[in-house]
């Protein structure tokens, strides 16, 4: 089963960020520091790993009887985990990237997707997650850690 097209139009016209200011930041930055695209590439970073939660979050709350008498089932706490975890990572990284230094907020950043993409893939194989999720969830991955990836290796700040 696929995903319907409007989602996967969206979640690659997420990717537009990633794509465009990871290469910018390094290919122009060979030239000029650009602290400022810097930042502006954590953040949007942060938001996206909090947003891949928050997915999971959605799926947990899709049932009206999340919480009953008898209590949450095992995959409803996992997914509850999962969509907190990567929100609490990505505050993390923007912290230490703003605060200590932007590559270090890059590289837990990456470490953020990355670990996510691998519990997101435990949980596609035990059919915890839409059958098109997994594929689409690679492309994005893939790109955003490229792409954080090239940031983090353009010339340090002035």
């Amino acid at each position: 089963m696929r995903l319907p097209f409007p989602i996967f139009v969206l979640g690659i016209a997420g990717l537009l960020p990633f794509m465009t200011l990871g290469g910018w930041i390094f290919l122009a930055g060979l030239f000029t520091p650009l602290p400022h695209l810097k930042v502006i590439l954590l953040a949007y970073g942060a938001c996206i790993l909090s947003f891949l939660g928050a997915i999971h979050w959605g799926l947990a709350m899709e049932r009206p009887d999340i919480i009953t008498v008898g209590g949450t089932s095992q995959r409803d706490r996992q997914r509850l985990i999962l969509g907190a975890c990567p929100a609490l990572w990505a505050w993390l990284a923007l912290c230490v990237g703003i605060l200590g230094h932007v590559r270090a907020g890059f590289g837990l950043e990456i470490l953020g997707f990355v670990g996510t993409f691998l519990v997101e893939r435990e949980a596609w194989k035990q059919g915890a997650l839409p059958p098109g999720y997994l594929p689409l969830r690679t492309v994005l991955t893939v790109i955003a850690v490229l792409s954080l990836f090239l940031a983090a290796l353009a010339p340090a700040d002035g």
